[in-house]
């Protein structure tokens, strides 16, 4: 599929066109905001050629492409033309969790300025590699323009945050930019470098006077502020005069609360971060770098990581370095190459070498997701021995309190932020990503098996991934429920009637037992116990959904006997269900039973019985 043609699916996927809010990208990842989550088809992007998964994380829809995200994103922006004009919103009936607000806003703000910082952070590392080399004089006019070339995407911060805010806060582009300027205004900054005179007063209020150079959280929030003053300044000026009152009201409005209440507060809340992490790593170094260097695969998918970047920011400008989020990356990513290099070392599987290869230089360079969600992950024991690669490193690190001097992406070519003279920051460093990777190489090797055998698509969808015994004769597959069998096209909802789950049948119930049709594992149970995932010994993942739109019950009426992990045995009572409360609450007893990896094979053919009886009747054939 050519990447016009994939835009063009990921858009349909997402609920079309008019369902999209906000799109941008990342390394790796397109990154969308919706109206309704109820029109997006996860498990139609999943089946993708060309995506490595899709996912809903951190308050946004998350679809991994791998290193040509912005080819895609590019045919993508076509699609959607011009953005809106600031006025549409998500459904309202879709609150969602705070936290995954706050990590979606956050990463929004910072993904598309990444660019500029991590391009004058790399400009900083190389010049103290140029100094450490004397092949230039950290005193003569190359190295101090070079200086400013590197240090004004940080210093000039706020401009760049401004910009981004106001696409992800749906405002005025210009008018966030000069609330910038107005944090920026050299007066400002001269009152608060000379410390003579602290405040100003504005109608009878006291304005202090703080530099907010390399700040982040005061223009984010002066900006989330001004999208809802512009939004309500609009609605009461006639269109007539809004070119002349809605810039100056708003900017009349906003910039004086922004300087007497939030931007202080914004500072406030960036340097309490800061020094929070910082008296952390002092306290308990070895424990804390533990914890971040093992965890941090974890903390980068679920977006979490976008949390520590205020608190960075602060810590660069105060003490010109961080030894929290970039460090930790770095052994983090230095623990996944190891860990991809290790199943490569080991695997016998032609795709499955082939996908470790191509993963593994990106990783090095700082790029992990194609190496976790392709290969790592997939494969999970070498997920692990990175995790424990990582917090070796991370331990080593919080030991020595290994510093970086600029922010970069935290791969191979970030080590010559490292280097600090008179000290042996940059030796821990390499002491600490060393072992991170040798640990998780040997782990790897020692861990994953010969044997394994890599399915035909990589994606995150897919739960507990079990090696394929490739088989001659079909596979027949008992019953789990018993009822009344009907075509999947019979199913209300569509994103089983379409198939987009996989080939398989509808039940509709008699009996409240769920049973187990084969020998194997249980690889997933939903939260509200409606839904079990089953993976056999052969390879064949089925899923089992009891009823249409039972997740509203919140797993009453529902009893579990096995947990997540599994092992079961054919005939093992897995749930029971209530089926006359399900009936009460107007809900249908129609239960999909269909393979999620029917793409695999051959086919998948249905019994032609209308009734079936748990493990006592075949009700599915998987051919190879």
């Amino acid at each position: 599929m050519n990447k016009k043609e994939l835009a063009k699916q990921i858009v349909t996927g997402l609920g079309g066109e008019e369902n999209i809010v906000l799109s941008w990208h990342c390394i790796t990842r397109l990154r969308f905001n919706v109206k309704n989550k109820d029109k997006v088809q996860l498990g139609m992007l999943n089946k993708l050629e060309g995506i490595m998964g899709a996912q809903f994380q951190s308050g946004q829809y998350q679809v991994i492409i791998g290193s040509e995200v912005a080819d895609v994103f590019a045919e993508i922006a076509l699609l959607l033309g011009e953005e809106a004009d600031g006025t549409e919103t998500l459904n309202k009936g879709e609150k969602g969790n705070i936290l995954d607000h706050i990590f979606d806003t956050v990463s929004g703000i910072f993904t598309p300025i990444l660019p500029a910082i991590v391009g004058g952070g790399l400009l900083k590392g190389m010049l103290a590699l140029l100094v450490s080399l004397k092949l230039i004089s950290d005193t003569g006019s190359s190295y101090e323009l070079l200086s400013f070339v590197s240090d004004a995407p940080f210093h000039f911060l706020p401009f760049l945050i401004a910009f981004s805010a106001a696409k992800k806060f749906r405002t005025d582009t210009s008018l966030s930019v000069a609330l910038a300027g107005v944090l920026m205004y050299p007066k400002i900054i001269e009152y608060a470098a000379g410390g003579e005179i602290t405040n100003l007063k504005f109608i009878g209020l006291n304005v202090p006077m703080n530099n907010y150079a390399s700040s982040v959280l005061p223009i984010i929030l002066g900006v989330w502020l001004l999208s809802y003053i512009y939004r309500g300044v609009k609605k009461i000026i006639p269109k007539s005069l809004q070119i002349i009152f809605v810039p100056l009201l708003s900017l009349l409005i906003t910039a004086p609360i922004m300087l007497m209440f939030i931007a202080p507060l914004g500072n406030y809340i960036g340097v309490y971060l800061q020094q929070f992490f910082t008296t952390l790593f002092e306290i308990a170094g070895p424990i804390a770098g533990l914890l971040l260097g093992g965890l941090m695969p974890l903390i980068v998918i679920t977006g979490m990581h976008y949390a520590f970047f205020p608190s960075t920011f602060a810590s660069f400008d105060k003490f010109g370095y961080d030894l929290v989020l970039l460090p930790m990356n770095l052994v983090a990513n230095f623990a996944q190459s190891g860990a991809v290099l290790g199943v490569l070392f080991k695997t016998k599987d032609e795709k499955m070498k082939q996908l470790a290869f191509s993963t593994l230089l990106p990783a090095i360079f700082g790029i992990t997701e194609p190496a976790i969600y392709g290969v790592t992950m997939k494969l999970k024991k070498p997920f692990y021995a990175s995790l424990i690669g990582g917090a070796v490193g991370g331990a080593i690190y919080g030991i020595f309190s290994v510093k970086t001097f600029a922010f970069s992406q935290p791969g191979i070519t970030a080590l010559p932020s490292y280097i600090e003279k008179g000290s042996n920051n940059f030796m821990s460093a390499l002491l600490g990503i060393g072992l991170s990777f040798i640990i998780a190489l040997v782990l790897s090797i020692l861990l994953t098996k010969d044997e394994m055998v890599l399915t035909e698509e990589p994606s995150i969808a897919k739960k507990g991934n079990v090696g394929l015994e490739k088989r001659d004769r079909p596979i027949n597959i008992l019953s789990p429920l018993t009822g009344e069998v009907l075509p999947l096209e019979r199913t209300p909802d569509k994103t089983f009637a379409e198939g987009l789950m996989g080939r398989g049948v509808t039940i509709e119930l008699t009996n409240g037992f769920v049973r187990a049709p084969f020998e194997g594992t249980v690889t997933m149970i939903a939260p509200t116990k409606h839904a079990l995932g089953l993976t056999s010994e052969s390879g064949v993942e089925m899923l089992i959904h009891i009823g249409i739109d039972t997740v509203q019950l919140n797993g009453v009426g529902f009893n579990l006997y096995v947990q997540t992990g599994d092992s079961i045995r054919t005939g093992d009572i897995l749930l029971t269900v209530d089926l006359n409360l399900i009936k009460e609450n107007g809900y249908a007893l129609l239960s999909p039973v269909v393979i999620t990896n029917s793409s695999e094979y051959l086919d998948v053919i249905h019994t032609s019985e209308q009734g079936v009886t748990a493990v006592e009747d075949n009700l599915l054939m998987v051919i190879n």
